[in-house]
């Protein structure tokens, strides 16, 4: 039986309680992108209590790499990860990527310890700016180059000032990037070969900058798995905060299968018109898209039409009320093995309102960067 949950603050996702969700297996591919396949999760601070919106407690985080070291998951560097997922190499099932924004001192002095202590692999993604200042409560150079001797810490830039960079020219993008990749190169004594970008907001004009660059992948924030269909200048990553971040959502997502799609619209996530048009094709290795259901942040379950050949078209009722809105869609996957959980395919986008202040702009560090935008849709379906 699958049942609809009404989250705390209000956002809506299901939780699967009777498919054996509780002991997270390895899914089985049923598709050639499961193959090569990956689930990415991102943290910003943990252990700040005073900032829940962009934190996760350091009991939650505990119980995420104790889950990890138990629950039959891979742990792989992020640039292991993508470079198998480019070559379409094979992958070990359930493998998990370990990233965090901001590199903020109480991920550097809360989690990183317990990622040493399991021998864990992680990526931090950092402002430059910061690292020179350094910012308040962000990690300085010198106590990022001090993570390097454990083999385990890997690094990515964002801009060098953590800014939203859809509404920036593109000579002003031009700057932010190469000065962070100017002073990382300096600094590390090496090429940055990752990119995040700040509040996970693009545009269709800043990816093509960002394709100037040598990076091996940039990374976003819509939910989804990795695999080797995906937009590696946006590649899909699953927050963890303290609102978004128990045990049974963390084993939801963490057992996730690609929900591989094309000829997405809207192609840029800044909406253009409102409400915006949506529509993409699934694969046709998936033959029945009678359960697949999308969810929208703040609007809960919406409507799609079915046009065939595994087009899927959605229509909101309303213009968009918020600067960012999440819309998730999933389907369960086809192949069902007694004893195993139940697996979801994921596919995420953004959709960024610009005209629209959700009181971020002032919030230069990333601290909202998050969890105002609920994960609503993480299994959504209902039967």
């Amino acid at each position: 039986m699958l049942s609809i949950q009404k989250h705390k603050h209000g956002a809506l996702y299901s939780a699967i309680l009777g498919l054996g969700l509780l002991f997270a297996t390895p899914a089985h591919a049923s598709i050639e992108a499961d193959r090569s396949s990956a689930i990415v999760f991102v943290y910003q601070r943990v252990g700040e209590e005073t900032v829940q919106n962009s934190s996760i407690s350091v009991d939650q985080f505990r119980a995420h790499i104790n889950e990890l070291k138990a629950g039959g998951y891979k742990v792989l560097p992020l640039s292991r990860i993508v470079s198998a997922v480019r070559a379409g190499e094979a992958l070990p099932q359930n493998t998990i990527g370990i990233t965090f924004d901001g590199a903020y001192l109480s991920t550097i002095n809360n989690a990183i310890p317990m990622l040493d202590e399991s021998g864990l692999p992680y990526t931090i993604f950092f402002s430059t700016d910061m690292a020179d200042a350094p910012a308040p409560g962000h990690a300085s150079w010198a106590q990022l180059k001090s993570l390097r001797g454990d083999q385990l810490a890997g690094f990515g830039i964002m801009p060098s000032s953590y800014t939203h960079m859809a509404g920036q020219t593109p000579a002003q993008n031009a700057a932010i990037i190469n000065k962070a990749v100017t002073r990382y190169r300096d600094e590390m004594r090496e090429e940055p070969e990752f990119f995040a970008y700040p509040y996970g907001e693009y545009s269709v004009a800043v990816k093509k900058a960002l394709a100037d660059y040598p990076f091996k992948a940039a990374f976003a924030l819509q939910s989804g798995v990795v695999h080797g269909k995906s937009d590696f200048l946006a590649l899909p990553r699953f927050i963890m905060t303290d609102s978004f971040g128990d045990l049974e959502r963390f084993r939801l997502t963490a057992n996730a299968l690609p929900l591989p799609v094309s000829d997405v619209i809207p192609e840029d996530m800044i909406v253009r018109e409102n409400p915006p048009m949506i529509g993409f094709t699934v694969s046709p290795e998936l033959h029945s898209l009678t359960k697949l259901s999308c969810f929208a942040s703040g609007i809960g379950k919406l409507d799609i039409a079915r046009a065939g050949s595994g087009r899927v078209e959605i229509r909101f009722k309303a213009p968009l009320q918020d600067r960012r809105t999440r819309v998730n869609c999933t389907l369960p996957d086809e192949t069902i093995i007694p004893g195993r959980p139940q697996s979801w395919r994921w596919f995420g986008m953004q959709l960024i309102a610009t005209d629209m202040n959700d009181g971020e702009d002032n919030d230069t560090d990333g601290t909202n960067q998050s969890e105002r935008d609920d994960d609503t849709g993480a299994n959504p379906v209902e039967e």
